[in-house]
């Protein structure tokens, strides 16, 4: 099985849409190896300008789990607001 973080050893930001061109694999595959690479500690790390790239630089890694951690508790609002209003 081909691993994410080996096309991006080169320090290259690629979009998800390029990983999985050269892959040669669904996006949604390239999606589930990225989770599942993250998970094993891999710091594979991302952002909307750039797309997905290797890390760890201390710093940028602070910064993306500060930003994960961010976006976790936005969703975690609004599925309570939703489950209040609608569920009781």
């Amino acid at each position: 099985m081909k691993k994410v973080s080996d096309f991006l050893g080169s320090g290259i930001p690629l979009t998800q849409r390029d990983l999985s061109a050269v892959m040669g694999y669904l996006m949604r595959s390239v999606r589930e190896l990225i989770r599942t690479e993250r998970l094993a500690g891999v710091p594979i790390l991302s952002d909307n300008k750039q797309g997905y790239y290797m890390s760890e630089d201390r710093e940028a890694v602070r910064r993306f789990c500060d930003s994960m951690d961010r976006r976790a508790r936005e969703i975690s609002a609004v599925a309570d607001a939703i489950r209040r209003a609608n569920l009781g």
